[in-house]
């Protein structure tokens, strides 16, 4: 075999034994040397052909897991020479250590297991298998590779069409909702999103609005926002009549059916859920880690409408305030999940609970109305780089009293 290049990663005072000094003289081994704090930050070699690492007698095992965990993709073989205090770690079917990407190591307990011609020979044996097992490597990741290319487009469809039934699945305009009018703003970050929303009427004078925000988005989260949609209706059929459902008992049933679910992912959500009375002119709702509601009223700045509730599923017995307000003509009351912030405050110069309220876009929203701002947002999220800003499901409500 051509010369080997090992890499000796010594740990703190450690010193490499006799044998292996004379082992590697007689093999006439080009040898790089590295301590192994530095290895753990920043890899082996690429081009070592073996990696013999001398951990001091205090050394952690842990270190060596993670030490075999991160190993370096070029090195195909370890020679560890440990004191006995650092014999525990990772080992394969036949109790010989392996880290997590496959690669052999041998461990031996000081010099005196090995001369000089036994530790010649075992790293001999030991470089000779980098070829092969870098060949097989390759060819496993040609392989991925080829799967991923298979079938991801099928999964994207998939995705594709999951995004459009959850498209679907929402709320069509509701008619006759005056004197309010509703405008909405729906952006998936992907196919799916981890966003909901619902418009229902109740009654003959009472309208619903639901807002929940499962935690992440994609599919995980997607699943999640349909059944706490199925969970936010805000009607219930009793002995042949009906009863409305307040939105804190609405909320509080949620962050039950939740912590019941004992979920392993998306364990939190946050929601809004509001009752709109058209006859006496009232909203009331009670939020859940939601961001605060916006009040937009002539000839006033806009202010942020603050209530208590805490994010939904994360513990027992939660409390969420319900809060009323008169709409007098004009008003308009902004819901929105933290995807808007997301795109909103992305700069250094906006910060604090109240930054939304400083931006450009929310002085536009009291001048131009809903409809031309929610439409800049989807400019907005088109145009930029999903790298470029923290991306998220968008969602909000503009409720304005006519």
């Amino acid at each position: 075999m051509s010369t080997p290049h090992v890499h000796l990663v010594l740990d703190h005072d450690t010193a490499p034994p006799a044998s292996l000094r004379a082992a590697l003289n007689r093999m006439n081994a080009r040898v790089s040397i590295r301590s192994l704090d530095k290895v753990l930050a920043s890899g082996v070699s690429p081009s070592a052909d073996l990696c013999v690492v001398l951990p001091a007698e205090d050394r952690e095992p842990e270190a060596l897991n993670r030490f075999f965990a991160e190993g370096s993709d070029s090195t195909c073989a370890a020679l560890v020479l440990p004191s006995a205090s650092c014999r525990n770690g990772p080992t394969n079917g036949n109790g010989r250590p392996c880290n997590k990407r496959g690669l052999l190591a041998e461990r031996r307990n000081g010099d005196a297991d090995l001369n000089a011609d036994e530790l010649a020979g075992r790293i001999k044996a030991l470089c000779e298998i980098r070829h092969p097992l870098r060949k097989m490597r390759e060819e496993l990741r040609q392989l991925r590779q080829a799967h991923t290319q298979s079938f991801a487009p099928g999964i994207d469809e998939q995705l594709r069409i999951a995004g459009q039934i959850q498209n679907d699945l929402l709320p069509q305009p509701t008619a006759d909702t005056a004197p309010l009018s509703v405008t909405t703003l729906y952006l998936p970050a992907d196919y799916v999103s981890g966003d909901t929303y619902d418009i229902t009427r109740l009654d003959e004078h009472c309208f619903g609005f639901s807002l929940a925000d499962a935690t992440g988005h994609g599919l995980p989260a997607a699943l999640l926002a349909i059944l706490v949609k199925n969970s936010l209706r805000g009607k219930e059929i009793v002995d042949g009549s009906y009863r409305i459902i307040e939105p804190d008992e609405l909320l509080s049933r949620l962050n039950r059916e939740l912590l019941a679910a004992h979920l392993q992912h998306c364990h939190f959500v946050t929601a809004l859920h509001a009752i709109f009375d058209r006859t006496a002119g009232e909203i009331r709702w009670a939020r859940g880690g939601m961001p605060y509601p916006v009040l937009f009223r002539p000839g006033q700045e806009p202010r942020q409408i603050r209530s208590c509730g805490g994010l939904i599923g994360a513990v027992d017995e939660q409390s969420f305030e319900v809060v009323r307000h008169s709409l007098a003509p004009g008003d308009l009351l902004l819901f929105y999940t933290d995807g808007l912030e997301a795109i909103l405050l992305d700069r250094p110069n906006t910060y604090g609970d109240e930054a939304i309220l400083r931006t450009d876009w929310m002085r536009q929203l009291a001048d131009e109305g809903p409809d031309a701002c929610f439409e800049q947002i989807r400019l907005l999220a088109a145009s930029r780089e999903p790298a470029d800003w923290p991306h998220d499901d968008i969602t909000a409500f503009a409720l304005r009293m006519s």
